[in-house]
């Protein structure tokens, strides 16, 4: 009788490890991005708030309320389509793809090109807005010592790390001497400081940067950017998530509603600035 009860206790034991298992694989085929965020009622998004007007910081906000711009204003917009509230983690350029990669967070955005060497660990969404010109910041008083490219030669020149902007300075200012820094306020400092001659950055960064700043201004060479769309990184293989932000992107660029948010985004760095 003994030996019985012990062959039964194992037959169902096995039984149970094999039922465990058989429904952990089907939660997990059934799970998805997409439905993970509907399902804690929140999209978690990875952002840098170093980028003014894509995304910053409003001193005079608290908590989530701090984080403002013309990305954070569409990825809320995206996150209210969707039925969920956004929660944004702040983090440094760098490590905002990482965070997507190991599941920190469901999404990224931070005014991002869709590169080949990103697309190896991300998937992107189609695009929301054409970034293609890309300039230096300088003094306004050393402005007129740069009037082209190889008027940098031998000059330290920064660049935000793992941007397409240290790729731009690496391709048209060759022969310059390159600082990578983690944050874009990083090499504003430097440029002010003399540590750098200038900084690399989308003119409509610089442009909101020249106007905030009276003591910078834009030097004349400026540099295409090809495929300088931007993009919002999703986890790789999460099609459905990708896909519902593409049906409202879609609707986002149709009614040029991203025009409108950059806007209202320089209006608001201007009254910071004040």
């Amino acid at each position: 009788m003994m030996k019985f009860k012990k062959i039964l206790s194992v037959i169902l034991c096995a039984s149970m490890v094999f039922c465990l298992a058989g429904c952990g694989k089907d939660s997990k085929e059934k799970s998805n991005a997409l439905e993970r965020v509907k399902e804690a009622g929140v999209l978690k998004v990875a952002v840098s708030p170093d980028f003014a007007p894509y995304e910053f910081e409003d001193p005079s906000k608290s908590g989530q309320d701090t984080y403002v711009g013309a990305d954070v204003q569409m990825i809320k917009y995206i996150a209210e389509k969707i039925g969920v509230k956004m929660e944004i983690s702040a983090m440094d350029f760098d490590t905002c793809l990482a965070g997507v990669t190991q599941g920190k967070v469901d999404c990224s955005i931070n005014a991002y090109y869709p590169s080949e060497e990103r697309k190896k660990s991300v998937d992107f969404t189609d695009a929301y807005f054409d970034d293609s010109e890309q300039v230096v910041v300088v003094n306004k008083e050393d402005v007129d010592k740069y009037k082209t490219a190889e008027s940098f030669n031998g000059e330290t020149i920064t660049a935000q790390n793992g941007s397409a902007q240290a790729t731009i300075a690496d391709q048209y200012l060759k022969d310059s001497k390159k600082q990578l820094i983690s944050k874009v306020t990083d090499g504003i400092q430097m440029v002010k400081s003399k540590k750098a001659a200038g900084v690399v950055l989308q003119k409509v960064v610089a442009d909101s940067i020249v106007a905030s700043d009276d003591s910078l201004a834009i030097a004349e060479p400026v540099f295409i950017y090809d495929e300088a769309e931007l993009v919002v990184a999703v986890g790789k293989g999460e099609t459905e998530l990708r896909d519902k932000m593409n049906e409202i992107i879609k609707e986002i660029n149709d009614g040029k509603m991203y025009d409108s948010w950059l806007v209202e985004a320089q209006e608001l760095l201007a009254t910071i600035g004040e």
